[in-house]
């Protein structure tokens, strides 16, 4: 029978600091991402997390090898490592009395090995781990737990650090968790397409305000139709996420990425001129026709089409307009021959 990790002493002060981050339930950021993969090379594991340990679930604000967003704290492996303050590590999970039966164990994503460090805030509270599992027991030695201690160190650090932009940050404070949730893609953690449209909302007054440019660029995943019916829906997703990852690894960290379509992405770039967000628009398309997307009908490649808008700051500028604006260059783009990027007259 599988047995629930106790709560932690300082519970009620624990889960206040986590949520005082503001980081439940908002977009994936390069930031995690790129620690997760680092972590899952490094320890040759399949898995790794940032998780957040909540009240009654744990979140993971990067993800490395799943697919899904979060679990019941109930069966949280996460949810003993914070009761400690050094790595936890569960070799077999079907040989603990304390996993055996759990369902993440025995279903997927069938965890057999789980390792988490602790993360820890600079008042005391412990908030999450950094973790990392795999299918098949396993063992860690000195070196492998030291190098995982170093990536959670520096997971801590980014917990503390606020770097998305002033739009995002004022949208998820006016939401509560239940409403910061459906805000969210199911798929590629980047914002949807109504929370994507409010955010360049609010960065447009912002650029009224103080008088900076702002730019967007509207992205489309070139014959993303022939991918899907050539290689199925899973490995369609599977480019899909890749393709949202070479968006976020390519933009600033405050810029904001939402999926505005099926295979249609709209980038926010705040106080960003039309020179610099062709650059970081060439390096999007640069970085995806680069990429090997591993899928489980085999490595498949893409390429992207893109429309670039900029406005001056004017009270009268709008989020209809500048989308348009992008949109026309996205199919300008294509109209030249696809892979390539469009600047709006």
């Amino acid at each position: 029978m599988m047995i629930e990790a106790p709560l932690p002493s300082d519970e009620a002060t624990r889960t206040r600091a986590l949520r005082d981050l503001g980081l439940l339930f908002t977009p994936a950021e390069e930031r995690f991402e790129r620690i997760t993969r680092l972590a899952a090379r490094f320890l040759r594991m399949p898995m790794a997390l940032v998780s957040l340990v909540d009240s009654r679930i744990q979140w993971f604000k990067a993800a490395h090898g799943v697919r899904a967003t979060e679990t019941p704290r109930a069966i949280s492996f996460c949810a003993y490592a914070i009761l400690g303050d050094d790595t936890f590590v569960v070799p077999d999970a079907l040989e603990d009395g304390r996993f055996r039966d759990n369902p993440l164990v025995t279903g997927e994503p069938f965890i057999r090995f789980y390792a988490g460090h602790p993360l820890r805030l600079v008042e005391g509270s412990k908030v999450g781990t950094l973790c990392v599992m795999d299918t098949r027991p396993r063992r860690l030695n000195e070196a492998d737990l030291e190098t995982l201690r170093f990536l959670a160190g520096w997971v801590q650090d980014e917990l503390q650090m606020r770097v998305l932009s002033e739009g995002q940050v004022a949208l998820l404070a006016e939401r509560d968790e239940l409403r910061r949730r459906t805000m969210l893609d199911p798929l590629t953690r980047a914002w949807n397409r109504d929370a994507i449209h409010e955010v360049l909302e609010r960065e447009l007054a912002r650029s009224a305000r103080d008088g900076s440019p702002l730019s967007v660029i509207m992205v489309d995943v070139d014959h993303f139709k022939g991918v899907n019916d050539s290689f199925g829906h899973p490995a369609g997703d599977s480019v899909l996420l890749g393709v949202v990852a070479s968006l976020r690894a390519a933009v600033r960290p405050y810029d904001a990425v939402g999926r505005f379509g099926g295979e249609e992405f709209l980038v926010v770039l705040p106080r960003c001129d039309g020179t610099a967000a062709l650059t970081i628009a060439e390096r999007m398309r640069g970085k995806v026709e680069a990429e090997r997307f591993e899928t489980t009908s085999g490595v498949v490649r893409a390429t992207l089409s893109l429309g670039v808008a900029t406005t001056a700051p004017a009270p009268g500028a709008d989020a209809p307009g500048l989308i348009k604006a992008a949109d026309r260059a996205l199919y300008q783009a294509k109209a030249d021959g696809r892979n390539r990027v469009a600047v709006a007259a």
